[in-house]
């Protein structure tokens, strides 16, 4: 029964993320002026943060009922399987955690930080980084 504790590595995975904050894509310095990138970097962060708001929004509905349809799903094919409610417990947790892990985290774990470097671009300046990696 070691499944239910991939919804805890799930929900701690994103924690570990660098803040938004303070991310700062490296740039060519010949390049960028200093009061420029500052000023075009507050403005990007600021899309990034709101995409990154709305982003975490429909993650979260997404994710209830990824879990709630995977603990019916899970629930059903145990007791199907079994016949005690071991079964039907192992199944609906089984479930949960598919349902978790099949949640897009994609934009959660790097999307943000690529916005940021693709406005800085679109904005004159030479990203060095990898995208979304600064």
């Amino acid at each position: 029964m070691r499944k239910p504790l991939s919804i805890i590595g799930f929900i701690i995975l994103p924690a570990c993320v660098q803040p938004l904050e303070e991310y700062r894509p490296v740039v060519d310095p010949a390049r960028s002026k200093p009061a420029k990138y500052e000023a075009d970097l507050t403005a990007c962060r600021a899309i990034a943060t709101k995409a990154e708001a709305d982003y975490k929004a429909r993650q979260e509905k997404e994710l209830g009922a990824n879990i709630m349809a995977g603990i019916i799903v899970g629930a059903i094919v145990g007791a199907a399987v079994g016949d005690n409610s071991d079964w039907a417990a192992y199944g609906a947790a089984s479930g949960a955690a598919s349902g978790a892990a099949a949640t897009d985290t994609e934009l959660a774990t790097g999307g943000p930080r690529r916005i940021i470097d693709r406005c800085m671009t679109s904005r004159g300046h030479i990203i060095l980084n990898d995208l979304g990696k600064g």
